[in-house]
């Protein structure tokens, strides 16, 4: 070969090289074939999603939104150390432990970082607390519902907003592609729905601070006499649903929800038999009490052993007379006790919401109440007999609603995001369980126990009202061996033409400060003003 033919095919590869360098250089700038290159290239962030909100039955929003920011790290010193002033303690944890990954991470931190050259975004924090805690529940440290309404729409809820996710194109040294920035894509549009409830926010919040203010332990609820839909429903002593670790060291109590547990019922559940005595044509039975009654060998006792003399129905309920009701229901027979609590929803749980139920109580077994004793202490509400308060509230409504049992309801429907209801719950039909002319005397007596009974205490300051007290032992004692007590009053107001029942429980408490008859009174008055009652 010449010299000069060497030299040209020299030349010619020199050329054949510097043409593949320089495609090699331009294929490595374009974006496109560095994303096809292998999904090693290409990170994708998930982005938590908004959580839709309860509104109550006006619209207003129960739950509340704060905004919380998540910034992009990028691999290697510079981003943890430009993020660490930034974040929390434990996320603090979090960026040291992934520093030296190669791969993007997000981590929530406490403002928007864009000022500072850093990538981040916004995105809704969901919280309760600031009203009807109980009922709504709380969230697990994953944005869960863990408990209460929150659980039972869990699903719902977590669609409510977009589902998005930040993408990043990398190189293979773990840093971002040369012009390309992170991309916030939109995988899945939310559904935008929440759930409207049946409270009233202002009657539940006046509620709340009442029961605050004077109850260490019960609760309050109001319904809505004519639907059977809970305009309040409070449970004490309070919990922070943002510190539920809180709740969990001070062992207080604070997280049961208390309308939906079950209690020792105690005297109000003389309703039940005065409703199947009057059914069963026995309201012309009368008892001479002394004091006290013995059956079976067992002594019962009215409270501090009052005599009350002759008394008939009316003067029985309106004295809280155990000997008369031991005596009536040992006439009566505990099937027909039984039948009539069970016509008026005591023994079986309340359906509230998907997955949600309270407790069903207990009634005594129809053996049981063969035995003349079991019957005794089943007759004025004590014995193996426990209910919750939001079976009271129904019992008593149905007396006030003319003898219609309506189910209790909590929930309204689905919304839109700003609370118009979309999607309607069709409420549960109503059944009559008493005769019209049983609940108008029952009605009647209810009114009496008021105006002219034990129950003088519940007397609102404008207007009639009608119900019953009740004091129940629990068999619980504090270290001085004194029995703890459960204290409650039922009732609606007002008793013409009843708008609202009522029930106040103090649960397992030597004696209340402020009666719960008196506490009834106290919430007819936040009716007038927030209730138009």
């Amino acid at each position: 070969m010449s010299l000069r033919r060497f030299f040209g095919v020299c030349a010619a590869l020199v050329v054949l090289a510097g043409v593949v360098l320089c495609r090699t250089y331009w294929v490595g700038r374009q974006t496109a074939y560095a994303a096809s290159a292998g999904g090693q290239t290409v990170q994708t962030l998930a982005l938590p999603r908004a959580r839709g909100d309860f509104f109550d039955r006006n619209g207003r929003r129960l739950t509340g939104t704060t905004p919380r920011y998540y910034a992009l790290c990028m691999p290697g010193e510079a981003g943890y150390t430009a993020l660490f002033p930034y974040v929390s303690y434990e996320n603090q944890g979090l960026l040291y432990e992934r520093r030296n990954l190669a791969a993007p991470f997000l981590v929530e931190v406490d403002r928007d970082l864009t000022a500072q050259g850093i990538q981040s975004w916004m995105v809704p924090r969901h919280f309760t607390g600031a009203v009807a805690a109980h009922l709504l529940g709380y969230l697990d440290g994953e944005g869960h519902g863990a408990s209460g309404l929150e659980r039972a729409y869990d699903t719902l809820l977590k669609a409510a907003g977009d589902k998005r996710s930040v993408t990043c194109l990398m190189t293979a040294q773990g840093r971002l592609l040369a012009d390309t920035s992170p991309a916030v894509v939109v995988e899945e549009s939310g559904t935008g729905h929440g759930v409207r409830l049946t409270l009233d926010a202002d009657v539940q919040r006046a509620c709340e601070a009442l029961a605050a203010e004077t109850m260490p332990r019960g609760c309050i609820l109001v319904m809505d006499t004519a639907t059977g839909e809970l305009l309040a429903s409070v449970s004490t002593p309070a919990f922070d649903p943002q510190n539920i670790a809180a709740s969990i060291r001070a062992d207080d109590t604070s997280l049961l929800n208390r309308p939906f547990c079950a209690f020792s019922a105690g005297s109000v559940f003389k309703v039940v038999l005065a409703a199947a005595a009057y059914e069963d044509g026995l309201d012309w039975f009368t008892h001479d009490c002394t004091g006290e009654i013995e059956v079976a060998g067992q002594t019962y006792r009215c409270a501090q052993g009052r005599a009350h003399g002759v008394v008939n129905l009316r003067g029985a309920l309106e004295q809280s007379c155990n000997t008369y009701f031991v005596a009536l229901g040992q006439l009566m027979g505990g099937e027909t006790i039984r039948a009539e609590a069970e016509k008026l929803g005591f023994g079986t749980a309340a359906q509230i919401a998907p997955g949600l139920k309270t407790a069903a109580g207990t009634l005594p077994e129809a053996e049981a109440l063969q035995n003349p004793g079991e019957l005794a202490t089943f007759s004025f509400g004590q014995g193996a007999l426990t209910v919750t308060p939001l079976q009271i509230t129904a019992m008593m409504n149905t007396a006030a609603g003319g003898g219609v049992y309506k189910a209790p309801a909590f929930v309204q429907g689905i919304t839109d995001a700003d609370g118009t209801l979309t999607e309607p719950l069709t409420p549960a039909v109503p059944r009559t369980v008493l005769d019209k002319a049983t609940a108008r005397v029952l009605r009647s007596m209810l009114e009496s126990v008021v105006t002219d009974g034990i129950g003088s205490e519940a007397r609102p300051g404008e207007g009639t009202a009608g119900g019953k007290t009740g004091t129940a032992q629990t068999g619980q004692y504090n270290v001085e061996g004194e029995e703890l007590l459960n204290y409650w009053f039922s009732g609606f107001y007002p008793a013409e033409a009843p708008r609202y029942t009522i029930t106040i429980l103090q649960d397992g408490i030597l004696k209340p400060e402020t009666s719960s008859a008196a506490l009834f009174a106290r919430v007819t008055e936040i009716l007038r003003v927030w209730g138009g009652g």
